[in-house]
């Protein structure tokens, strides 16, 4: 799996200079933008996931430049980065049960969750907490394409379905689970050691950590459930046991559902 994740390509130039960007000190929002305005399908892609109507924007966002003042840089740059990585895999995640167009929306609901939390409890930690929950499913691509190209699918799929622990069935099959391989992309992508560390410690985090609030977060929205009783569940209990706040997060988990429930209502009109 290292060996594949060593001979993986370089991001695109463009998110290259978005990540120089975003690691600045003092980031230069103008030149920001007008990096990512550079690329047209980039920007289409930032308007759609910045749309969304998970984030409950009251009205429709038509710039990058009302993206990035609104969401600020850390969310864009999650934006552009979980682009620019899906082009470099097949989209194929089938090992996983669900789609890349699934695998996104999940992202999107995971940094939804992380937002409507934390925005209550401490925006200092919302910078890393946001890029960290829109990227830290992208580990699957990689792990999906392994699978894969060892034509263990058909085993791998057998394994979630009797064990149900993806991080277990994960570290069965290749050695590591998928927020270590994403951990790993990062890091030869040369991404902030933050936002490394995080990812490599969701599965087995310290209390209180940044990586403890996400381990939250994929505990209740996953590839296998997204906000159900059960999954819910589980992650008041992970909230108990890592001393995080039940009561801002319980809040975000019904105005998410109350959100879902309004787009289910819409579409059936």
């Amino acid at each position: 799996m290292i060996d594949d994740i060593k001979n993986l390509p370089p991001l695109p130039a463009s998110i290259r200079k978005i990540q120089e960007l975003c690691m600045e000190d003092e980031i230069n929002l103008s030149l920001l933008i007008k990096t990512i305005e550079t690329d047209p399908m980039l920007c289409a892609n930032i308007l759609k996931a910045s749309n969304s109507p998970l984030y409950g924007m009251s009205r429709e966002i038509h710039s990058v430049n009302q993206a990035v003042m609104l969401f600020g840089v850390t969310m864009i740059r999650g934006f552009a980065a979980a682009n620019a990585i899906k082009k470099i895999f097949p989209l194929d995640i089938s090992p996983y049960g669900i789609t890349v167009e699934r695998l996104s929306e999940i992202s999107t609901l995971q940094q939804a969750l992380v937002r409507g939390w934390y925005s209550g409890v401490d925006k200092t930690k919302l910078p890393l907490l946001l890029s960290a929950s829109f990227l830290m499913e992208l580990g699957k691509l990689a792990a999906a394409f392994r699978i894969l190209k060892l034509g263990h699918k058909e085993e791998f799929v057998q394994a979630l379905e009797q064990f149900g622990e993806i991080s277990v069935v994960e570290t069965q099959f290749l050695g590591m689970d998928s927020y270590s391989i994403g951990s790993a992309m990062f890091q030869h992508w040369h991404f902030e050691s933050e936002l490394i560390d995080v990812l490599k410690q969701i599965h087995a985090p310290k209390p209180g950590s940044l990586a403890s609030i996400l381990n939250v977060v994929g505990t209740a929205i996953n590839v296998n459930e997204s906000l159900s009783e059960g999954s819910i569940k589980r992650a008041i209990v992970a909230i108990e046991q890592f001393g995080l706040d039940r009561v801002s997060f319980e809040k975000a988990v019904n105005e998410l559902k109350d959100i879902n429930a309004n787009r289910a209502n819409t579409s059936c009109r």
